[in-house]
């Protein structure tokens, strides 16, 4: 059965779906997709974070220093928009930042030795929310569900991603 065209509103508790819902893998995957993002904003809301300051710190800690547009372009905010984000990680003391030395409109950020602390407890934090989504899969299950999603995401997401004209990357980060 297809989700597609579904107008009631989506029954929030097991006993309300019906079988012909939970025979849609669609569905299946939209409530489990929904449910992961609900325990992963919960997790991040319990650390006073937003999705906004993961994107940043995950992205520092992926791409190191760099500057403000770019990091704000990585993680898809207005620059403008960004500044109440980086300034609420800065009294946090989880990120750094400072003006860059030959152009002061720029404004380099780094993480800080908390800020790395920080992500390492939200890698570990994903990892058990992880777990205990996969909990009721056997090992090999959950190896199986892997190898089936990354094929559904590469044939999917990634064909998609293929026709996206995609632009050049800033040349403003340190050393550029």
């Amino acid at each position: 059965m297809s989700i597609v065209g579904y107008d009631g509103v989506m029954a929030q508790g097991r006993a309300d779906e019906s079988a012909g819902l939970s025979s849609s893998s669609g569905y299946l995957l939209a409530r489990l997709g929904a449910e992961s993002r609900r325990r992963w904003a919960r997790m991040l809301s319990e650390r006073g974070l937003t999705p906004y300051h993961f994107g940043v710190l995950m992205a520092l800690d992926e791409i190191g220093e760099t500057y403000q547009q770019r990091l704000s372009a990585t993680i898809g905010v207005d620059p403008r928009n960004a500044v109440t984000i980086f300034d609420v990680l800065e009294e946090r003391k989880l990120i750094a930042r400072a003006s860059d030395q030959t152009d002061r409109r720029k404004r380099a950020v780094v993480l800080t030795a908390a800020g790395r602390a920080a992500v390492r407890d939200l890698r570990r934090a994903g990892v058990t929310l992880e777990q205990g989504m996969l909990a009721a899969l056997t090992d090999r299950e959950q190896t199986t569900l892997q190898r089936l999603l990354l094929k559904l995401f590469e044939s999917t997401i990634d064909a998609d991603l293929s026709t996206v004209a995609v632009p050049p990357k800033p040349a403003d980060g340190p050393g550029s």
